[in-house]
């Protein structure tokens, strides 16, 4: 059991660091990239009391910089998120909420989900540097031969907008932000993650990317691997008895509303849930739900954590349930945005026995299961035979058939003894140990 939370030394040898550098901006380059002046007239314009500022890690460094010239102007306090609750791409309402902040001024990249509009906020995007003529020679072909492209581009290239206008007056050009379809569209920008979510949410019949770091116009197919894990996921969760349901984000619209469809689905499907919040979801933290056979993340789309292979239950989307459990969603398209398929549309239960293809068991339904009555919230279900069995399949019957050691009151079992001074120090080498 020890082995199961320990890990190997080649995942520390082989781990992938990010190796974002961090910024350290000059003063005289502080006005442009972080648009100073813009945010000074936003805050006066909204007569804001309460503004946070929210950096992602990298930029952290500048952001002494900024608070100085934004408190010498404004004359008022302005605060620093040093940390945000979920993912730094959407804006952190929990922990702007600590100061009762009535706006928020985020800072550096973002995802193209939903805002919930909690608070106000003003987004100061990202601004690298874009060779218009190097772009212009390696996407002109392509151009050429298909009148009809669109080109899209990514937050931190939006500053170069006009200028590529410019270059092609007769291509419609618009920003990531647009929630446009078009047919055929380039994509400037380089983050793979979020190419991949503009191909799920948008379908583009054909979609390119043009990498402004290599200088390569990229014909972009969506790797195969993605939506066969679907399949296996869906499985998985047909598998479960008892499913976590983890709160990965409050800052993208409609996670309630999803949050409750998903409770939905599992209830009529005859499963358990539990409903988590622990902030960023980690390894460790997730290892202390071992009753949990699988995690459902409600998250902003541009979270990593589905894509990881490190936790010890499966991961997986709101898609998944609903493809899983609802026998009437087979008609939606895969997508890590649930605002892309979120509609009170029908739940209609899987009413039909199968097997499963992960273990190959047969699984029967709620009905066939419990006779009727595991669908209740109570402890007995009723087998055939009027046979009655304890329903293990939830938290505490779990916990019920864990052994516990190491807790044990022993009373009147071991001799009194006044208490002893111990060790001195710390773990790595105790005062009384031997180095």
């Amino acid at each position: 059991m020890t082995s199961q939370f320990s890990t190997n030394e080649t995942v520390s040898l082989e781990k992938e660091v990010n190796t974002t550098q961090l910024v350290d901006t000059s003063e005289d380059a502080l006005e442009t990239i972080y648009e100073i002046n813009r945010c000074i007239e936003w805050i006066r314009k909204h007569d804001f009391k309460k503004v946070c500022l929210q950096f992602p890690d990298h930029l952290l460094p500048d952001s002494t910089k900024i608070v100085h010239r934004l408190q010498m102007v404004l004359e008022q306090t302005i605060y620093v998120l040093g940390d945000t609750a979920y993912e730094s791409c959407c804006i952190d309402y929990i922990t702007a909420a600590h100061v009762n902040a009535d706006a928020i001024i985020h800072y550096g990249p973002v995802c193209f989900s939903q805002a919930a509009d909690e608070v106000h906020f003003l987004n100061i995007y990202e601004k690298h540097a874009l060779n218009i003529t190097a772009m212009s020679k390696t996407i002109q072909p392509l151009i050429a031969a298909n009148p009809d492209t669109s080109i899209v581009i990514d937050t931190e290239y939006l500053l170069h907008l006009d200028e590529i206008h410019t270059v092609f007056p007769t291509v419609t050009v618009r920003s990531i932000r647009d929630r446009v379809s078009e047919e055929i569209v380039i994509f400037i920008g380089h983050n793979l993650r979020k190419i991949l979510n503009y191909k799920l949410s948008f379908k583009p019949r054909q979609l390119y990317y043009y990498d402004p770091t290599k200088d390569m116009c990229v014909n972009y197919e969506c790797d195969p691997k993605i939506l066969k894990r679907r399949r296996f996921l869906a499985e998985k969760i047909r598998d479960s008895n008892t499913i976590g349901i983890v709160i990965g984000t409050v800052a993208v619209k409609n996670y309630l509303a999803v949050l409750e469809r998903v409770k939905r689905l599992i209830k009529l499907s005859g499963k358990k849930y539990y409903v988590i919040s622990v902030g960023k979801p980690t390894v460790a933290k997730m290892a202390n739900f071992a009753e949990m056979d699988v995690y459902v993340v409600v998250s902003c789309a541009m979270n990593e954590i589905y894509d990881s292979r490190e936790f010890y239950k499966p991961i997986v989307t709101p898609y998944d349930v609903e493809v899983a459990l609802n026998a009437a969603a087979e008609s939606h398209d895969f997508t890590f945005n649930y605002n892309d398929y979120l509609t009170d549309s029908e739940i209609r239960p899987n009413v039909e026995s199968d097997v499963s293809l992960i273990t190959g068991a047969l699984r029967l339904n709620v009905r066939e299961q419990s006779g009727e009555v595991s669908g209740n919230e109570t402890d007995l279900a009723i087998r055939s035979e009027g046979v009655v069995a304890l329903n293990t399949n939830f938290g505490a019957g779990f916990l019920h058939q864990r052994n516990w050691k190491g807790l044990e009151q022993n009373l009147g079992e071991n001799e009194a003894e006044l208490a002893t001074e111990g060790h001195r120090g710390i773990a790595q080498g105790y005062s009384n140990e031997k180095l």
